[in-house]
């Protein structure tokens, strides 16, 4: 084959859970009898709550072909181009088995936002039956270097706090906070979505909506803009190169020497 296909999934294969009929039937075209894909495919999802095989089994249940964690490519999966912050002590956000997937991108000492709670609970102060019952000496904490946005956290609040106490403090939270302290340290995030299509009539808010409020904050708070070291997921062109990556190392795989030539995105 001299062309590959780039498969959007929320809104495009299923919604929510539910696989859009017409899809089934259109991946049973794109395999031979022994389930092999005859075109080299790639799922680019803005999904970033979990781990590629979760998501690579997730889809062969719902499409009906088996489907290898290497065509999966989720919002976060560019961060293993990223070298030189996997050897930092980085803040991730997010949702899902967080420390697993900064793990398994390169990251070597990922600490999530509940830890960071937990070391610094006097910051966590919006819900009031979260605040310290007891005040006790603050724990040792090491200096954060970086902030990573895997996607969408469940405790809104608590995440844009910490995050902005991280981005004002030059990554040590608790400390006073040094507004003249610009540009600030590094922020990674993946997943610029607005808002997705899930099971629901409207769409729903995405991490797009999250980075909306942070920016905002940061900017009321400091006048100045909050800054991005890198922006990935759909449709940043890092993603599609790294999209493009996975298609042809699939052909190399597969032994096919014609070349790719074009590259279908579905979505």
């Amino acid at each position: 084959p001299s062309f590959g296909f780039l498969f959007d999934i929320d809104g495009v294969l299923v919604r929510g859970k539910t696989p859009i009929p017409a899809a089934r039937t259109a991946f049973q075209k794109l395999v031979n009898a022994q389930g092999q894909f005859l075109v080299p495919v790639v799922f680019v999802t803005n999904a970033g709550n979990c781990l590629r095989q979760n998501k690579a089994d997730q889809l062969s249940h719902l499409l009906g072909v088996p489907i290898s964690q290497d065509q999966v490519m989720m919002s976060h999966s560019p961060l293993r181009m990223f070298k030189r912050y996997h050897e930092k002590c980085v803040l991730v956000s997010g949702q899902g088995p967080l420390l697993d997937i900064a793990q398994d991108l390169g990251f070597c000492q990922p600490i999530t936002i509940d830890t960071l709670r937990e070391k610094r609970p006097l910051l966590d102060a919006v819900d009031h039956e979260r605040r310290p019952k007891v005040l006790r000496s603050q724990e040792q904490l090491f200096s954060l270097s970086t902030v990573v946005l895997f996607g969408e956290p469940v405790r809104w609040e608590t995440s844009l706090q910490l995050i902005i106490d991280v981005l004002l403090t030059s990554g040590y939270p608790g400390n006073p906070y040094e507004q003249e302290n610009y540009p600030h340290i590094p922020v990674l995030a993946c997943n610029m979505d607005l808002m997705w299509v899930a099971e629901a009539q409207s769409p729903r808010f995405g991490h797009g909506t999250f980075m909306v409020c942070l920016e905002n904050i940061y900017k009321k708070i400091t006048g100045k803009d909050l800054k991005y070291e890198a922006l990935m997921g759909k449709p940043s062109r890092l993603t599609y190169q790294y999209a493009e990556h996975l298609i042809r190392a699939q052909a190399l795989q597969r032994s096919w020497e014609q070349p790719i030539l074009t590259l279908y995105a579905v979505g």
